[in-house]
């Protein structure tokens, strides 16, 4: 069983739609069963945004609904200054690592994510921060460890290394991580949610393919 794991509900709603899922809960966290009709069955949980509810939300996939891989969709900001991406574009991601955890002057190791999935994509570094990325001088600091700034990625990859299980990611930009940042997300959330979950749909059917006998 696939368990897949959003920030929020406007982000996942494209996704739910299209794969017609079913509430199954909705606490202590809001879930759905993703039906298996051509595709590989999944579970899809509502975390909340921060590192705190996401790696709750994927250990409760994990320990409860014993998931055997983990899958973090949503948005995130690009922090590269290159312009090599923008508003729209679906990235997976190689590495995930906490920006803005300290642990006595040394941060947190780096976590390798599942490459395998969405093979069609281009590959991303991302970071996760308890806070968005709004501001450009904050932006220029994490470009130099990563590529992308989400709010969750980290530690869903972090539970999963946990408990010995994949995790890939499956991101879309919505924003430049500056200053206009907040109305860029605002007015990108519903069209990129719906490029997430085009490609996401288009994955867990490839793969339902690639497993049958």
């Amino acid at each position: 069983m696939i368990g897949i794991v959003y920030a929020t509900r406007q982000e996942a709603d494209p996704f739910l739609e299209r794969t017609s899922a079913e509430i199954v809960a909705v606490h202590p966290l809001l879930l759905f069963r993703v039906p298996g009709a051509g595709r590989s069955p999944c579970i899809l949980v509502v975390s909340g945004m921060g590192k705190v509810a996401a790696a709750l939300a994927a250990a409760h996939l994990v320990l409860t609904h014993r998931v055997t891989m983990l899958v973090s969709a949503g948005l995130c900001g690009r922090l590269t200054m290159d312009g090599r991406w923008s508003a729209g574009d679906l990235l997976r991601v190689s590495s995930a690592v906490e920006g803005d955890c300290d642990r006595f002057g040394r941060a947190e190791p780096t976590v390798a994510c599942d490459t395998r999935w969405f093979k069609n994509l281009k590959t991303a570094r991302l970071v996760t921060n308890d806070q968005p990325v709004f501001d450009t001088g904050w932006r220029r600091r994490l470009a130099g460890i990563a590529d992308l700034a989400d709010m969750e990625g980290a530690a869903v990859a972090r539970a999963a290394d946990l408990y010995g299980i994949p995790c890939a990611m499956l991101k879309g930009v919505s924003d430049a991580a500056d200053e206009r940042g907040r109305q860029d997300v605002a007015s990108h959330i519903d069209w990129v949610s719906g490029r997430i979950a085009e490609a996401l749909v288009g994955e867990l059917t490839l793969i339902a393919t690639d497993n049958q006998p």
